[in-house]
């Protein structure tokens, strides 16, 4: 197996480092600091009764969930309010948070099976989490490029490839960008 690269985010141990901190001696919590520097997070938390307008995504206990009982439900009471999710547009604006790319003889030879593994980890990951999906899969001779509206997806993909076929799997993580890009080779 490849190596792992586990670099920590500066800005989150020592959140004091972060630009705009307004008092250096509190730290901020991981799920506050994650929204610092995501384009595609909102500021504030939506209301009940938002459903995305091109999913099926609805804000249930403040989080995005997939239920198409539900916003239609909403829709046809007209007690819908409706956005655009997270996702949607990230998927619109094409601003992958994760790639995931593969590489080998071994990925020729097995297309059909791996697409199919592909497919089932991001079916199973958005019914986990709505905001999890693959942006764009784009497939040449020589390697394959999965794209992921965040990291653990393209972690979980490239974790679950690893585990049905072996090979060589490497992570690696940018700054406060939020990308990973996770490396996946088999040759026989």
């Amino acid at each position: 197996m490849g190596h792992h690269s586990f670099a920590k985010n500066d800005q989150v141990t020592h959140p004091r480092n972060r630009p705009g901190a307004k008092d250096p001696t509190v730290a901020m919590t991981r799920d506050q600091f994650a929204d610092v520097d995501d384009p595609q997070a909102r500021r504030a938390h939506l209301p009940e009764r938002t459903v995305c307008s091109r999913c099926n995504a609805v804000v249930h206990n403040g989080l995005w969930k997939m239920d198409a009982g539900q916003k239609h439900l909403l829709l046809s009471m007209g007690a819908a309010s409706e956005v655009v999710c997270p996702a949607c547009r990230q998927v619109e604006e094409h601003a992958p948070e994760g790639v995931l790319t593969l590489r080998g003889n071994f990925l020729r030879e097995h297309a059909v099976e791996i697409v199919h593994l592909i497919r089932n980890e991001a079916d199973e990951a958005l019914v986990d989490n709505p905001m999890e999906r693959i942006i764009d899969l784009r497939t040449t001779e020589d390697e394959w490029v999965v794209e992921t509206t965040n990291e653990k997806l393209a972690q979980r993909i490239g974790r679950a490839v690893y585990r049905a076929y072996k090979g060589d799997l490497d992570y690696h993580w940018g700054g406060g960008n939020h990308l990973a890009r996770v490396d996946w080779t088999r040759d026989s």
